[in-house]
């Protein structure tokens, strides 16, 4: 819906068409129409009564048409108060960043529009005299001053309002910022008193603290005292219970790697026999997959020769097909010739008798008919005797063809017919001969297609298998390389375990001869 919005020339608007007063944001505006047929266009200018502002918006015929396309009542381009009516009941004023701009809603506004009251003055007519005259023109002056009076009215009206608006935010903004500080300055206070209740707090617990390690080293002091004693005695006791320690430690040490090795040689028994059963397994699925691929290969070739054999098939059944056809319509012409020759021959004799008939007729006529009038007087005669001009070549009756000169007319007639349906009859087979060649070279052209798609399917199983033979030895591969790796790293873990049991054991025996000595 194409509709502009700018200044526009009052010559270009046209005569005013219709008015009405609405209510926009408070203040009353006059709606005016003006229409404008030279330039297909339709004005909607709105004019503030209190600020004077102007805004704009024009539509172009069609444009306004569309916007009652689907209206029943307001479809018909004549109801233009209707139209004008409903256009301004869904006029508003929409404020764009710093700019006012009329727009179009869909749906009517709160404010109705009303048409315009217009003061009925009885304006005089007749003759007047010069006090009158006076007088009248004194009211017209009077009535412009008084609007200027009043527009400056409510001008001061407003700009006061605007003032004292001003100083209520003015006044506004210092309480708001008088309650801030008072805010800012409770804030203030009550931080710095958590402030010295937390450093309090924090002194207190670091007495406490210190007044209870000085109670706990006391303690301490006390019962590293008695414990002295008893410690002496029971590190004898235990000096004893270590000797007989040791001794079980080192049968159970020695139990345990006799046990150790023979579970490595288990080990290594069994992971000889599972590296050769997996063997097994690997050759009998690869045997397999070997004897599933070449049994897929096999079917693959059935398939494509019984495809290829269908199609040898179908392609004979065609070329026999076209044979016969081709065997039948040679009968055909061979059977319909002799028929359309004797009906050409029988046509060219009727031909022949209607031509001698109208011969005749005309040579009765030509006996019959009266000689023409020449002139001999006036101005034609007089130029035939001086001999300036001829007749013309159209006056001069032409000789009636003879006899032999119509039949050998109709026999090069006949003629030149047999050379043109004996060309056609060439160019035809010409055309069919090219129409069997290009079926042939097209069905050829398919078959390549064909064994080229089928070599390609073989070529994609086969890399497929291949693909899959591939990743399955690579999986065992891998598969191999991890069992190994697991099967060291279990060694090495062993082998660390047991080398880590011995130094634990040793610095045991150190610490041991050290406390006995």
């Amino acid at each position: 819906m194409a509709a502009e919005e700018e200044v526009v020339d009052e010559k270009d608007k046209g005569p005013l068409t219709y008015q009405e007063s609405k209510q926009f944001n408070g203040e009353f505006f006059l709606i005016n129409v003006y229409d404008n047929t030279k330039t297909r266009k339709v004005f909607f200018e709105v004019y503030g009564l209190d600020t004077q502002d102007q805004l704009h918006m024009q539509y172009g015929y069609h444009d306004f048409d569309g916007l009652f396309r689907f209206n029943a009542e307001l479809m018909n381009p004549n109801k233009k108060e209707g139209r004008f009516h409903w256009i301004s009941e869904r006029l508003g004023i929409h404020t764009v960043g710093k700019e006012q701009k009329l727009k179009l809603g869909t749906d009517p506004t709160n404010e109705v529009p009303e048409l315009p009251i217009y003061e009925n003055r009885k304006i005089p007519t007749g003759k007047m005299d010069l006090k009158e005259r006076q007088r009248l023109r004194e009211s017209m002056d009077m009535l412009d001053i008084k609007r200027d009076e009043n527009i400056m009215k409510r001008k001061q009206l407003a700009r006061q309002r605007f003032l004292k608006h001003i100083q209520w935010l003015k006044e506004e903004d210092i309480r708001i910022k008088k309650v801030q500080d008072e805010k800012l300055l409770d804030e203030r206070t009550r931080r710095m008193q958590m402030k010295e209740d937390f450093e309090r707090r924090i002194n207190e617990s670091m007495r406490a603290e210190k007044e209870r390690h000085r109670i706990r080293n006391e303690r301490v002091e006390v019962r590293e005292e008695r414990t002295e004693e008893a410690d002496e005695e029971e590190y004898k006791q235990l000096r004893g219970r270590w000797k007989m320690r040791d001794a079980e430690e080192a049968k159970a040490l020695a139990d345990a790697r006799a046990l150790a090795a023979q579970q490595r040689a288990e080990q290594k028994t069994k992971n000889a026999q599972d590296k050769k059963h997996s063997a097994e397994i690997r050759a009998k699925r690869k045997s397999h997959w070997d004897s599933r691929g070449d049994r897929i290969h096999r079917k693959n070739e059935a398939w494509l020769r019984g495809v290829l054999e269908i199609k040898a098939d179908r392609l004979r059944k065609k070329k026999q097909q076209e044979d016969r056809k081709e065997e039948y319509m040679n009968l055909l012409h061979e059977n319909r010739q002799p028929i359309f020759e004797a009906q050409l021959k029988r046509t060219e004799e009727r031909r022949k008798a209607a031509s001698a008939v109208n011969n005749m007729t005309e040579k009765y006529h030509e006996k019959r008919s009266i000689p023409k009038k020449v002139k001999k007087k006036g101005k034609h005669a007089k130029s035939l005797l001086k001999g300036e001009s001829a007749p013309k070549k159209e006056d001069i009756p032409e000789a009636a063809p003879s006899k032999e000169d119509s039949v050998e007319a109709r026999m090069r007639a006949d003629m030149d017919e047999q050379n043109r349906r004996s060309k056609l009859d060439r160019a035809r087979e010409r055309r069919m001969v090219a129409l069997a060649d290009a079926r042939k070279e097209k069905v050829n052209l398919r078959v390549a297609e064909l064994r080229e798609e089928d070599e390609q399917i073989r070529v994609a199983a086969e890399q497929h298998t291949a693909q899959r033979r591939a990743r399955n030895a690579d999986m065992q591969a891998k598969d191999k390389d991890a069992k190994e790796k697991k099967q060291e790293q279990l060694m090495r873990l062993a082998q660390t375990r047991a080398q880590n049991t011995y130094n634990r054991e040793k610095q045991r025996r150190e610490r041991m001869a050290a406390s006995a000595a």
